[in-house]
């Protein structure tokens, strides 16, 4: 009776590749329409309007308290009280995620200088915003995570492989006498 070594078939990779693809395809479209749903209803909120937020001018950016920020109204200067212009001292915008800043212009006499800033945001607590919002959120995050997951994997086949190349070897009876 002759005993031969059984020949264990490679592994095959490609479900798996084609799995963590569509994985990433289909949530990339899920953050993309959750995005443009939200956005498309930002505007029909309603606003209200923060009045004379203190903070430092600084060609740094100074970030506003309240999110989703329209547009500054009007920006004063703490100590004397004049209102300044947008032109030649500051200009503002806003994030993905609302976050509203106003970056003074370095040469700006202003710069520097404690001001108070009046600005209307929208009101984001409606429920079909906040939904949108909420969940963009969450998958936004979801790409941090999708790097551990593709290494993970990586890992996992990287040690089935080892595990099946240096793996206890058994002999097989493939049953048969000669």
């Amino acid at each position: 009776m002759q005993k031969k070594q059984l020949k264990k078939s490679a592994v095959d990779l490609t479900d798996l590749a084609i799995g963590i693809i569509t994985l990433g395809i289909v949530v990339s479209i899920g953050a993309y329409m959750l995005t443009v749903t939200r956005d498309s209803k930002l505007t029909g909120l309603s606003t209200y309007t923060t009045t004379n937020e203190s903070m430092t001018a600084t060609d740094g950016g100074a970030t506003l308290s309240n999110t989703w920020f329209k547009s500054v109204t009007q920006i004063v200067n703490s100590t004397g009280g004049e209102t300044i212009t947008a032109s030649g001292n500051y200009s503002t915008s806003v994030n993905d995620f609302g976050v509203g800043t106003v970056t003074w212009i370095g040469t700006s006499p202003y710069n520097g200088t404690s001001v108070k800033a009046t600005y209307t945001a929208y009101n984001t607590s409606r429920a079909d915003w906040a939904l949108a919002d909420d969940a963009a959120t969450g998958i936004a995050e979801y790409g941090n995570w999708f790097k551990i997951i593709v290494i993970v994997g990586v890992a996992a086949v990287v040690l089935s492989l080892i595990f099946m190349a240096f793996g206890r070897r058994q002999g097989g009876d493939i049953g048969g006498t000669y």
